[in-house]
């Protein structure tokens, strides 16, 4: 089924461009999103995982409050990445449970993304979070190579399995066909499961034609820089922005 949040569609026509906050402090954090949304930005990803008070639950509350008030007509995105998950945070099992489910409960977030296979019962976790009222992107990252296609359509699968509101497969590219690779495990799940938002990438600049080229391929968020790239080969907003509307407008429906 379409995901539509705040009257936004995703997985229809033009790719919707997700900005990332890294910011550690929360003055700093409220300014960057201040001026996102100022800008007309559509998602906002907060990479909660840089914020210096994230495990004092008062303080993550408070700022979680301030976020939802500044982001009306803007989707905010909450992402907590562990350094085993190439994130900012080092966090037990337990805590990262704990963390997870106090952000969804809050109602604050729009979206949750958890790192699928680094979690002991996923599906559960999935779940759990859904049952808090949350959406849910289930991602899967290889910032070493780009496996196979039949691996990736299979975690891209077993993701969509677990009931998952989104599925999100970023991954680095070693040669040209890598990227090639990447699109066509894209087409390939998008064929086979049409009503299921996908968000995928090559990483890198060798990846830089999986981000403009979702429209055509099948995948509908694209991760543009703000102040500061969250992953490698991420283009500049704007330059993203002018990029796509080019594409929608030779290529579009």
């Amino acid at each position: 089924m379409p995901v539509i949040i705040k009257g936004k569609m995703l997985d229809h026509g033009v790719p919707m461009i997700c900005v990332p906050v890294m910011d550690q402090k929360k003055a700093d954090i409220v300014a960057s999103v201040e001026t996102l949304v100022a800008t007309g930005v559509e998602m906002i990803e907060w990479r909660a995982d840089y914020y210096e008070a994230l495990l004092d639950y008062d303080e993550l509350h408070e700022l979680l409050k301030i976020l939802r008030s500044k982001t009306e007509n803007c989707i905010l995105l909450v992402t907590v990445r562990t350094t085993l998950e190439g994130g900012s945070i080092t966090l037990t099992p337990n805590e990262r449970l704990e963390l997870l489910a106090e952000i969804a409960k809050s109602h604050c977030a729009d979206l949750l993304d958890i790192e699928y296979f680094t979690y002991e019962a996923p599906q559960e976790l999935i779940h759990a979070l859904q049952s808090h009222g949350a959406l849910v992107i289930a991602s899967h990252h290889n910032f070493d190579k780009t496996p196979s296609n039949d691996e990736m359509l299979q975690r891209l699968e077993v993701m969509a399995d677990a009931d998952a509101d989104i599925v999100k497969l970023a991954v680095m590219p070693q040669k040209t066909k890598d990227v090639l690779d990447l699109l066509e495990a894209t087409e390939e799940f998008k064929f086979r499961h049409r009503d299921v938002p996908l968000i995928t990438m090559s990483m890198g600049r060798m990846g830089m034609l999986s981000r403009i080229s979702g429209e055509i391929f099948g995948s509908c968020v694209t991760f543009g820089a703000g102040k500061e790239a969250s992953a490698p080969g991420q283009l500049n907003r704007e330059d993203l922005g002018e990029m796509l509307a080019l594409i929608h407008r030779y290529c579009g429906d």
